[in-house]
């Protein structure tokens, strides 16, 4: 599933540019579940935990108080790293935008449909391939979506899996063995039969603790020292990119 976001003050550009969006999603085997809001404070409290679902984001450049390249500057200082297309009126504001580094700047009335469609393919491509990068769990009927990078560990409890990463903790119902699973080859390591590590956050090896860059310390089985001890060298020799 997309998830995209629409934000312009404008009513008949939310209408139109939304159902061109649907029709896309659609016509390239896409479903698509579509944002819309009318003013940037709006959007960016609504998405603040919702970030790495988010796969792109339209923004009209000219809104007010706060204009869309100042909503895509916030977007950024939140951790947002996806796609960011701007529409606007004002195409001298192209300058001001590199510094969000967006997909694209379409000028409204001077894009025909099918440089839309390119842009709008090229932002689902992109996001295909952050995807990878990307550990998703669900709790319920709520799913959530979180960055390799910003993760520091797992542990298990019963079934009880928590996934600790930089903005706090959250629980879900699975197996060690199910996320191992999920996160081969991709910088994790095991490191006691009820925690599962990224290697970029180890910053000290001890002989029955790892220390890890936020300070917290985690136990090391002996059974696991040896494996650990080759990841964390793999890594440490460029062998493993995050």
């Amino acid at each position: 599933m997309l998830q995209v976001v629409l934000c312009d003050d404008d009513p008949q550009i939310l209408s139109s540019c939304g159902s061109v969006l649907e029709a896309l999603a659609k016509k390239n085997g896409h479903i698509l579940k579509l944002f819309t809001y009318p003013n940037p404070q709006a959007m960016l409290f609504a998405v603040e935990d919702l970030l790495d679902n988010i796969d792109i984001f339209y923004l009209d450049v000219q809104m007010k108080p706060i204009g869309g390249i100042e909503a895509a500057r916030r977007l950024r200082a939140m951790g947002y790293e996806g796609s960011i297309i701007f529409l606007t009126n004002a195409r001298e504001a192209v300058f001001e935008s590199f510094d969000v580094s967006p997909l694209q700047y379409l000028v409204k009335g001077e894009y025909a449909l099918e440089k839309f469609e390119r842009v709008f393919l090229r932002g689902v491509e992109l996001s295909q391939k952050r995807a990878v990068q990307v550990f998703h769990c669900e709790r319920g009927s709520e799913r959530r979506s979180f960055s390799l990078r910003d993760i520091t560990y797992f542990e298990v409890t019963k079934r009880i899996v928590t996934l600790h990463y930089s903005k706090g903790i959250f629980e879900f119902y699975s197996s060690m063995e199910e996320v191992e699973a999920k996160l081969a080859n991709k910088g994790f390591v095991r490191t006691h039969r009820s925690y599962l590590v990224n290697v970029g956050h180890i910053r000290r090896l001890g002989q029955e603790y790892l220390e890890l860059t936020n300070g917290e310390q985690v136990p090391l089985g002996r059974t696991y020292v040896r494996q650990v001890k080759e990841r964390l060298s793999h890594y440490l020799t460029g062998g493993i990119t995050q």
